[in-house]
């Protein structure tokens, strides 16, 4: 799994290794639940982005990112995208449950980089939640309703649970 920050602003190369550019964007579909593709910012003075459909990723790295050789000359739209809604980032978004009560606001995207599939949302608490039990990743049902800047989830949705990577009560549970 790879968070959305991570990819966005990887160095993108061809597959015989010859620098295309940077990530500047990752195309999400909430309702679609997987990534559409990236849009790479040339490092020439070009103007634009090149719209790189996600079946052209041939892999991610740590640092780099390698995409289809016939794919980085191309600028083209992503077909899938059939509103402006539909790629839209939902990163800063508030996160309420039906019943009101508030979980936190929407930090980061985690994607399944072999199927490009959106495993989750990382959803921020107060500070002191963070610290002490990790951000929640939160799956959306088809029952969340996304407005503007707010997503409201469904009867009985809740977050899956805490992010293994942080929290002082796992880090803790660690060492123990």
């Amino acid at each position: 799994m790879k968070r959305v920050s991570d990819i966005v602003g990887m160095t993108v190369v061809d597959s015989k290794g010859s620098p295309v550019g940077e990530v500047a964007r990752v195309l999400c579909s909430r309702t679609r639940g997987r990534v559409l593709g990236i849009i790479v910012k040339r490092r020439r003075l070009a103007r634009g982005g090149t719209v790189v459909h996600y079946k052209d990723i041939l892999s991610f790295g740590d640092d780099l990112l390698i995409i289809n050789d016939k794919s980085a000359g191309q600028n083209r739209d992503i077909p899938d995208i059939s509103s402006p809604a539909e790629g839209e980032d939902v990163t800063g978004y508030s996160v309420i449950t039906a019943d009101g009560r508030e979980l936190g606001v929407i930090r980061d995207t985690v994607i399944g980089e072999s199927n490009g599939s959106i495993e989750g949302y990382l959803v921020a608490g107060d500070l002191f939640e963070d610290l002490l039990r990790g951000r929640k990743l939160l799956k959306l049902e088809r029952s969340a309703v996304v407005g503007k800047g707010t997503v409201v989830l469904g009867d009985g949705a809740a977050a899956d649970g805490t992010v293994k990577s942080g929290g002082l009560e796992n880090l803790l549970r660690l060492k123990s």
